[in-house]
């Protein structure tokens, strides 16, 4: 499942990424489309060309495209993810070896050898933790690893959703 998520949802845009979902957040598209910010009908037109579902706040952006869409309600990027789990069936369950970057949704690939990113990481972080990815973007590369953060996400969501 493919989605783009509308400008006033950055939040959601990177929890989705980090749980493996190809997410266009609608600020990427300001280089693309070379206008800042993106209108609604250049979003509708970009979620209908790539075949991506549109995650809005935007009631009358969510009925540009009624079928491809998703319109949230409420605050909050757990209540969010609760209606996404609930409205699509999506899952969130964390699997790093799935996950896309947080910055620029690109694909994840293992590092086989750490020692490669001893002076990118912090030591401690180095030192603590064995498994490390990092963004195949050669313009990221942004470094992930299964921290504390996540365990917080997914405690959370285990709250939320009571699973």
């Amino acid at each position: 499942m493919k989605l783009l998520v509308d400008a006033m949802l950055g939040r959601l845009a990177r929890f989705l990424r980090i749980f493996g979902y190809d997410t266009i957040y609608a600020n990427d598209l300001i280089d693309y489309f070379k206008i800042n910010p993106v209108p609604d009908e250049k979003l509708i037109e970009y979620a209908q060309k790539n075949n991506r579902i549109i995650i809005t706040k935007d009631y009358p952006l969510s009925k540009g495209l009624r079928n491809k869409s998703l319109y949230l309600k409420g605050e909050g990027v757990y209540n969010y993810l609760y209606q996404l789990k609930r409205r699509l069936g999506l899952s969130f369950d964390f699997k790093i070896e799935r996950a896309r970057c947080s910055n620029c949704n690109s694909p994840l690939k293992k590092i086989k050898d750490k020692s490669l990113i001893k002076n990118i990481v912090l030591k401690d972080t180095f030192n603590h933790y064995n498994e490390f990815f990092q963004c195949s973007n050669l313009d990221c590369k942004k470094i992930y690893w299964k921290g504390t953060h996540i365990e917080d996400i997914e405690n959370k969501l285990e709250k939320k959703f009571n699973i």
